[in-house]
This record gives structure tokens, C-alpha cells and sequence, in this order.
């Protein structure tokens, strides 16, 4: 076993990029998860973390993540148009990802030439897109791979010239692959932190300070706390006596303002502002609601917890949503009654949240460690 070992750690990389943007926190978390456990698995590489477009770019991360926040809190009808409709015209998306990716491999090629990595890793679309840039003109080193972190695979994910695109579900690879036929697209492993596994929610709630006797729904809007939140709150709460919602406001200060102005009793409303304790209130949770999505909904799955979509977000976030809940890993609730009549539900039918959790648990059980050291022969 010892030799063997031996034998993985030298056919491993030596040189790792893990390459992200600020832009939310899922893509970020990502390649933070991914870093962590090349670390463990490979003590004799050098792992780096990036979290940016490259040289010149803190101008186009500031302008990504204020405009994506932005349209998703005051437009998100307009996001949720733009996504239909790259989905819809392939054309008109490659189009516009040959406009964005040049600028960024542009970015991206002094990073890459001062220490060339023979594995890099991207965790946002349009760092993949620099990425698939360089390689057409043959200044990409090493492996490339393209990490989704969403079930909903936008055309700005692949990009057939990356050695690997990696999805979420079965129905995310099917997706990718009418997106970019010649790619390598793979089912693999969510990467997510390894807090995020089942734990017990009875020391969860002890060490969170939620009701022990209560029905905990949680509740969250991703990283900036979007998604009309404050109507479902309602509806959660509506959900009966019995409920203790507990809100993840994120970096959405006003949010929580807003909800403890309330000043409903804690046993009721708890509002959380910017926090490390994530894993431990999912576990502590009975059922997790979301509007977003993304990371938050895949580390639910991963701690083993029901995943209730709410009214969620168009575009990426309706698309993924309905992907994972035709995996049945998850209920869509469109309307706020909907999310009243489903809480209500699985509060009275425990054999439903137990099925629910259990699938879950299987998703959440697959093993990314084994995935990563099949990715290390590949190198």
C-alpha cells in the first residue's frame, strides 16, 4: 500500500493553477475545496490559487461583480433573458465568447508563463474561455480543466479546445455536450468544502443555538442574500408555529436589517449575516430553501439535507433547478404558497424528508478524492 501510494504521489502534477473569480462566492469556494484536497493528495505539488482575470483585471473583476449582483437584485428578469437566449441561439453565444475570451487570455498568459503549471483548473466560465484562447494558439501548458459549479450548463462553460469540462449530474453532461459536441465532458464530484458531509444535527443546533424542538427551515439567496428572500421567509413562516426559520443574509446587510426589524422572537426568525458556521446550520437544518442555487443547494446535498427551490432566480438558476429536481434530489416550489404547502408537507410526512435526504446523501457521498487521483494519471 505504501509503494503504491508512493507511486500515485510521483505520477502527480508538480505545478497546480487553480484560477477563479470573485464573482459570488460559489466559484471561489470551488477552487478553494478543489485546492485543499490536491494538497492532501498530492504534498509533493505546488498549489496556487488565483482569484482573478489575470494581469490588469481588478477593473474587470470589480465591473463583473457589481453588474452580476446588480442585475440579479433589480433585474433579474433581464439576467434570466440574456441566459434563455444564449441557450436558445448557440451562434449568438459563440459570438460572444470569442469576444470576451481574447481579453482575458490576454490577461491570463503572464501568469501562466511565469511558473507553467502542467495541471490548471478553472472554476469560472470566463477564465476558461482565456484559457481555451491560449490553447488555440498553442500558449496553454499542461492540462486544462474547466470545473462547472452549476447544474445548468451555460455555453460560456465549455469550451471544446479544454482538455475537460466537468458537470454536476448526468443531465448537465447531456447539456454540455449539445453545447460543445467535441468536448471531453464528464460527470464528476461536486467540490465542495469537506465540512459539508452528514453530521448530527442534535450537537448542530446545540452549537448553532436553533430550537431543538423546532421544524428548521433554512433559508438562503447564495452569498448576496438575492431572490426576494423577505416573501419567502413569509412563506416559510407560514409553514406553522412549529418552524423556526433561519436566514443566510450573506453580505446583504439590508436584508438582515430588515428581517430584525421584524423583531420576531428567535425561536421564530434567526437573520445570520456574513458567516463561517455554513455547514453546521445546514446540518442543523431539517429542509434548506433557496433561491440561487449554485454552491449553497450542492453543499446542502453534500451534508445530506431536502433542497427546496423557491421561486428561484431565472436563467441559470430555474434551469438547474428543475435539473435537480428531475434527479430527485430536490422540489421546485414556484409560487410562495408552494413553498408554504411543501414545508407544511414535509413537516407531517417524514417518510417524504427521509427520501428526500437520502437521495441526498448519495449525491453527496461520491468520491472526489478518486476522481482527482485519476485526473493525476491523466497529467
Amino acid at each position: 500500500m505504501g509503494d503504491a501510494g508512493g507511486a500515485n504521489r510521483a505520477a502527480g502534477p508538480t505545478r497546480v493553477l487553480l484560477l477563479s473569480a470573485p464573482v459570488g462566492e460559489g466559484h471561489v469556494a470551488a477552487a478553494r475545496a478543489l485546492a485543499a484536497r490536491m494538497r492532501v493528495l498530492w504534498p509533493e505539488a505546488e498549489v496556487r490559487e488565483v482569484e482573478g482575470t489575470g494581469r490588469g483585471g481588478w477593473w474587470r473583476d470589480a465591473l463583473l461583480r457589481v453588474s452580476y449582483g446588480a442585475t440579479l437584485r433589480f433585474a433579474p428578469r433581464l439576467y434570466g433573458l440574456g441566459y434563455d437566449l444564449l441557450v436558445r441561439y448557440p451562434k449568438v453565444a459563440e459570438v460572444f465568447k470569442n469576444l470576451s475570451s481574447g481579453s482575458i487570455g490576454r490577461a491570463l498568459e503572464p501568469l501562466l508563463a511565469a511558473d507553467p503549471p502542467d495541471l490548471v483548473v478553472s472554476t469560472y466560465p470566463m477564465i476558461s474561455g482565456g484559457l481555451a484562447w491560449l490553447r488555440r494558439r498553442g500558449r496553454l501548458p499542461g492540462r486544462a480543466v474547466a470545473v462547472v459549479t452549476d447544474v445548468a450548463v451555460h455555453p460560456f462553460w465549455v469550451w471544446p479546445d479544454l482538455d475537460e469540462t466537468w458537470t454536476l449530474l448526468p443531465a448537465s453532461q447531456a447539456q454540455a455536450r449539445a453545447v460543445a459536441p467535441r468536448a471531453d465532458v464528464r460527470v464528476v464530484p461536486a467540490a465542495v468544502d469537506r465540512r459539508f458531509r452528514p453530521g448530527d444535527p442534535v450537537a448542530a443546533r446545540i452549537a448553532t443555538g436553533m430550537r431543538p424542538d423546532a421544524f428548521v427551515v433554512l433559508v438562503t439567496g447564495g452569498s448576496l442574500g438575492f431572490g426576494g428572500l423577505e416573501t419567502v421567509v413569509d412563506a416559510v413562516l407560514a409553514g406553522g408555529q412549529d418552524v423556526q426559520a433561519v436566514v443566510l443574509c450573506g453580505r446583504n446587510g439590508r436584508l438582515r436589517a430588515r428581517l430584525l426589524a421584524r423583531g420576531l422572537p428567535v425561536d421564530r426568525l434567526v437573520a445570520l449575516g456574513w458567516t463561517d458556521r455554513v455547514a453546521e446550520a445546514i446540518t442543523a437544518a431539517d429542509v434548506v430553501v433557496t433561491t440561487a442555487g449554485g454552491m449553497i443547494a450542492t453543499e446542502a446535498l453534500a451534508v445530506g439535507r431536502p433542497v427546496l427551490f423557491a421561486a428561484p432566480i431565472p436563467g441559470h438558476g430555474r434551469a438547474g433547478a428543475a435539473m435537480t429536481a428531475a434527479a430527485g434530489l430536490a422540489v421546485v416550489c414556484p409560487t410562495p404558497a408552494e413553498v408554504t404547502a411543501v414545508v407544511r408537507r414535509l413537516q407531517g410526512d417524514p417518510g417524504e424528508r427521509t427520501a428526500l435526504a437520502g437521495r441526498a446523501a448519495e449525491f453527496g457521498r461520491a468520491d472526489l478524492d478518486a476522481e482527482l487521483t485519476a485526473l493525476a494519471q491523466r497529467v
